[in-house]
């Protein structure tokens, strides 16, 4: 599957709705693409619960880190209906949270956060998986339908994209701090069915059930590298362009 250009991305991650169609629609100048407001994805949300998850392997450990407030009523839209090939000047709407940021991650792989709510972004010719979340106070993405948006922007191109198959988005929020967060699209984690397998390093897989975000604990070295990747209940890929996310480095600022 292709997809044309791709920046840069970090460790933790998070996921989406609000998705649509794209159509092509060229002028002598530059070509565009209309989106209607049709949600085709959907966010599974992880019931809450007072229960902290753990899980580890060779003395790394994931803890479970509880959000400090309740965003459930956090609402995030975006009014832009058409897009166009170079910047574009996004706007969106933010309801009940007032202390926001927002990140946005463009083909699971530029990631950057924002303060406000009109944003310039680039789309180029081609697929553009556009994701884009609320994140709260200490910047961990806010897990609910409302509070994410996806949609496929599609320019001088076919549509490559199943914005209705199960999507795995990978990010991290605070540079050289060792947290793992992450997004998921039409898709859960259960004991019984499909999970999160990360590994560390090339040696320490941990297979994680529970939509959550986590500290890491027990890395031994500042530089280390991380793979994340959506298994079925029999630990098989789930096939999709972004649910592997390919080995990637991260430093941290001290041993853990």
């Amino acid at each position: 599957m292709r997809f044309k250009t791709f920046s840069l991305i970090i460790l933790t991650l998070f996921f989406a709705c609000n998705t649509n169609n794209s159509n092509k629609k060229e002028t002598s100048d530059e070509a565009s693409s209309s989106i209607e407001n049709t949600q085709m994805s959907l966010i599974i949300e992880q019931k809450v619960d007072s229960d902290i998850a753990t899980f580890s392997a060779d003395g790394i450990t994931l803890t479970e880190i509880k959000p400090t407030k309740n965003n459930k009523e956090s609402v995030l839209t975006l009014t832009n209906t058409s897009f166009k090939e170079g910047i574009n000047l996004l706007q969106f709407n933010i309801e009940n949270n007032q202390n926001y940021n927002i990140t946005t991650i463009q083909n699971n792989y530029t990631i950057a956060t924002h303060s406000n709510t009109k944003i310039e972004q680039e789309f180029l010719s081609g697929n553009n998986v556009f994701l884009a979340f609320l994140s709260n106070e200490n910047n961990l993405g806010i897990k609910t339908n409302n509070a994410t948006l996806l949609k496929n922007i599609v320019l001088n191109d076919e549509v490559l994209f199943d914005e209705k198959q199960a999507h795995l988005f990978y990010y991290l929020p605070q540079n050289n701090i060792a947290i793992l967060d992450f997004c998921l699209v039409n898709t859960s984690l259960s004991e019984n069915g499909n999970k999160i397998k990360v590994t560390f390093n090339g040696t320490t897989s941990i297979i994680v059930d529970k939509w959550a975000s986590y500290q890491i604990d027990g890395l031994t070295q500042n530089k280390n590298t991380i793979r994340i990747e959506l298994i079925d209940k029999i630990g098989k890929l789930i096939p999709g362009p972004f649910n592997d996310s390919g080995e990637r480095s991260f430093i941290l600022k001290q041993n853990s």
